[in-house]
């Protein structure tokens, strides 16, 4: 896979998970994520929030793309966001289900390794 086809997809997967949850926190991501905490009322603000962010990300990154700006730090400030995503989730131990784990190691860790190649491929 290319750099672009690799970004492209990156910017298209946090943008759609992004959306997801803003729109709507207690679906399936939420509770893929978390499991039926994400039901709660109060995991809604969370959920948004952090779907928020990831727009923010996405759209950033796709902007600088097209301007031909320096990708780096929007990969290293994804990289940040999703290995933050990634440490809560096993920090809240057995309060998150394994599958749930599972699912968020194969998204944000997998995330977290395209980045960090591209950063490599990429112009400060």
């Amino acid at each position: 896979m290319n750099a672009r086809t690799m970004l492209t997809g990156l910017i298209a997967g946090r943008l759609a998970i992004g959306a997801a949850l803003v729109a709507k926190p207690h679906s399936q991501v939420g509770t893929g994520w978390i499991g039926e905490d994400a039901k709660r009322p109060t995991a809604a603000v969370a959920f948004r929030a952090v779907g928020a962010r990831d727009m923010a990300l996405a759209l950033g990154t796709l902007a600088t793309r097209r301007s031909g700006g320096p990708l780096k730090p929007w990969l290293l400030a994804a990289t940040l966001a999703d290995a933050t995503d990634l440490v809560a989730t096993f920090a809240a131990g057995g309060a998150v289900p394994k599958r749930s784990k599972a699912l968020i190691a194969l998204l944000a860790g997998g995330a977290i390794a395209q980045q960090l190649a591209l950063t490599r491929s990429v112009e400060a």
